[in-house]
């Protein structure tokens, strides 16, 4: 008779066993970017002895689009989302596409949207969105979808509410959407509660993140240490109740975030906090 713990394996699983169906949490693999540098296929087989199945691309580490997908199968891990500059896309859509084609993936995700100052302006938004729906329909055209991820810059007050509500209402549903970061939501003074609850359905994928108790809030990335990354649940982030308006409002993806330098032992804690709560 095979016993339990033989059959779940000595890692903590990423899966909260006691909901059904359960939810399982992915991996940013940026939080390993060092190890991956230097050892990739090592480094994906740490992340699947961790529990990992699911993975978002952040980038190839050298190898081209195919030869990291059959690593990826090597390991056992599925990607469902590739990141792409702003940049890139206006230049190499098609390459995108055909690059997360290859990998599996069914979102690509644009972390970032041109701006002059430390955050992102009203007026800036319409040039962005039109871009970004341009952008979406293609890729839905091709099987895709498209999001923008959330950096806290968003949220500076503007005609009907925050530069956020401005995009949102810009960018047309059908063709993209959000990855909410609630790192940089709560940088940004926002509750991600509120968020989600406000953009039902319009968050499909979130990165799951906590922010060290202290951290000044409300500037922007580059004012943000590495070791400003702590474990879920030991920093300001209410990253329980996030997780639960996450699925109550069609988050489809969920992927553990860590950028400390040394973030294998957090991931780790940040997955047995995940084993501990209810959501």
């Amino acid at each position: 008779m095979i016993s339990r713990r033989a059959l779940l394996g000595t890692s903590v699983l990423p899966a909260l066993v006691a909901q059904k169906p359960p939810l399982r949490v992915g991996l940013q693999i940026y939080s390993l970017r060092s190890a991956a540098e230097k050892d990739l296929p090592g480094t994906l087989a740490r992340i699947r002895a961790m529990g990992f199945e699911e993975v978002e691309v952040a980038g190839f580490y050298g190898r081209r689009p195919a030869e990291f997908r059959r690593l990826l199968d090597a390991a056992a891990l599925k990607a469902t989302s590739i990141g792409a500059e702003y940049d890139r896309m206006a230049k190499d859509l098609d390459l995108v596409a055909d690059e997360a084609h290859t990998l599996g993936a069914e979102y690509v995700v644009c972390g970032t949207i041109p701006h002059k100052r430390k955050h992102l302006a009203a007026t800036e938004c319409t040039p962005a969105a039109e871009a970004l729906n341009k952008w979406g329909e293609r890729l839905v055209r091709s099987g895709l979808r498209c999001c923008y991820h959330t950096h806290g810059i968003e949220f500076d007050p503007a005609p009907g509410g925050t530069v956020f509500d401005t995009l949102a209402r810009l960018a047309d549903s059908k063709f993209v959407n959000f990855e909410m970061d609630i790192f940089w939501i709560v940088y940004g003074y926002q509750d991600p509660v509120k968020l989600l609850h406000r953009y039902p359905g319009r968050f499909p994928l979130m990165h799951v993140k906590d922010i060290r108790k202290g951290t000044a809030l409300g500037g922007s990335p580059a004012d943000v240490q590495e070791e400003d990354s702590v474990p879920l649940g030991t920093g300001l982030v209410e990253v329980a109740v996030a997780l639960r308006a996450g699925r109550e409002t069609g988050v489809r993806h969920f992927y553990i975030e860590d950028e400390a330098v040394d973030a294998e032992p957090q991931i780790r804690q940040s997955l047995r906090y995940l084993e501990s709560i209810r959501w």
